[in-house]
């Protein structure tokens, strides 16, 4: 098992989080005064996300590296963190290729300590991948990819105001919306179900919006949002 310990000598204690990490999270808490909770979240994450250079990552990119190790159509795979380690030092090494102030080793530090606590905080040491090569979806296999997705907001505090951790709704939503008594779906089922922003998913597509309007100029006050 691989164990990620690191020492604070001025407190002389250990703790689980990379030092930069800690301060990472720390410094989320300046957002805190958001007054919309699926705002408030995706700032966060948007925060996170170009910390960790992750908005550096293209999709093919990611699925490219994925491809590279054998890690799609994979059904119910638990992998351990050395595997994990080496996967993400092969997504930031592409990463680096095309940006050279990202700093590989650093990074990976980090992404795999952010990794850990959002879906393995007691260190146990294993991760489930859940893909299925037919592109088909059971509710099973979506409401554990749900129950994933909700592990985001909840490390940062923020779960209950989507839905908190029962994802059954959404899991019966999703389906209802895909058709009357479906057994599973494909993924055009799963998109149409979360671009209509269902409660537990807000977050994700307010998270798109805050990237997409980085650049761009609007008229109206931020004050409102806040």
């Amino acid at each position: 098992m691989f164990v990620l310990l690191h020492l604070s000598h001025a407190q002389e204690t250990t703790h689980w989080d990379h030092p930069q990490m800690m301060d990472l999270l720390d410094s989320l808490s300046e957002f805190n005064h958001i007054k919309f909770s699926a705002y408030r979240t995706a700032t966060k994450l948007r925060s996170l996300q170009k910390k960790l250079s992750l908005d550096r990552a293209k999709l093919q990119m990611v699925t490219d590296v994925f491809d590279e190790h054998g890690l799609r159509g994979q059904n119910d795979r638990l992998i351990d963190v050395n595997d994990m380690i080496v996967v993400l030092s092969t997504l930031y090494g592409r990463i680096s290729s095309d940006y050279n102030d990202v700093n590989t080793t650093l990074a990976t530090d980090l992404c795999l300590n952010w990794l850990l606590n959002v879906y393995d905080s007691q260190r146990t040491d294993m991760f489930r991948l859940i893909a299925d090569p037919n592109r088909l979806v059971d509710q099973r296999k979506l409401g554990l990819l749900l129950h994933d997705c909700v592990q985001v907001p909840r490390q940062l505090g923020e779960v209950a105001a989507f839905g908190g951790s029962n994802i059954e709704p959404s899991v019966r939503s999703c389906f209802t919306k895909a058709g009357k008594d479906r057994e599973t779906i494909e993924a055009v089922h799963f998109l149409t179900w979360v671009q209509q922003e269902p409660q537990s998913l807000v977050w994700l597509a307010v998270l798109h919006r805050v990237a997409a309007s980085e650049n761009v100029q609007h008229q109206v006050p931020l004050k409102q949002f806040l």
